[in-house]
């Protein structure tokens, strides 16, 4: 009794071992399917992100092209010269006018306090 035993588990073991081969030569296929695929999106991806980052890069190079030119067209404007040229004259004026209205108000101030040292001294004098 005791080979017919030993006979059926080294056969179940065979068969085990067999099947357990074969699984494991399906799980390498199946992974080495599924790393390709991986692999390939990957690569897809990739150049996918590449392309559209070139993409954006040259709609930013275009619009700051398009932009340089527009400020350049405004900056060289002859309407604008003359505006900017109108402010720097009224500047100038604004800051003449303020100096002096600030010299006559000190002025007025020194005469004001002349004016009532003079009038104390009348009083008590």
């Amino acid at each position: 009794m005791r080979y017919p035993v030993v006979a059926f588990v080294l056969g179940l073991g065979l068969a085990v071992a067999a099947c357990s081969q074969a699984d494991q030569q399906k799980t390498k296929a199946d992974t080495r399917a599924a790393s390709q695929d991986a692999q390939e999106s990957a690569q897809k991806m990739g150049g996918d992100l590449k392309d559209s980052a070139q993409k954006v890069g040259a709609d930013v190079k275009d619009s700051i092209k398009d932009t340089g030119a527009d400020v350049n067209k405004v900056a060289n404007d002859e309407d604008v010269k003359k505006a900017t040229s109108e402010v720097k004259s009224a500047l100038k004026d604004l800051g003449a006018s303020v100096k002096k209205a600030a010299k006559d108000s000190k002025n007025n101030g020194k005469d004001a306090g002349d004016k009532a040292k003079d009038a104390s001294t009348n009083t008590n004098g």
